[in-house]
């Protein structure tokens, strides 16, 4: 499982690269917001979609260094559960 690096806006213009990228990965998610400043609706769809099959196949999903911009876009969006679905064992 490689670690996908987010960009600094995901946004709608990163979502289909995003959703490709995503498709790609068959051993889980890992990935890494550090740089992330803004959180699109259609990026945060596609990251609870990859956590929800994740949880299917039983694979991990991670979100590694969540900048503080992340953090807030993600809780907003009631998503501050994608931010410690990695510490679940």
């Amino acid at each position: 499982m490689d670690v996908l690096v987010l960009p600094e806006m995901l946004d709608t213009g990163y979502a289909v690269p995003f959703s490709e990228l995503l498709k790609n990965e068959d051993k889980g998610f890992c990935l890494d917001g550090s740089h992330v400043a803004r959180v699109g609706g259609l990026c945060f769809q596609l990251m609870v979609s990859a956590y929800r099959t994740a949880q299917q196949q039983n694979a991990s999903f991670e979100i590694r260094n969540a900048s503080d911009a992340m953090r807030e876009s993600l809780r907003i969006m009631g998503g501050d559960f994608l931010l410690t679905a990695g510490e679940k064992a």
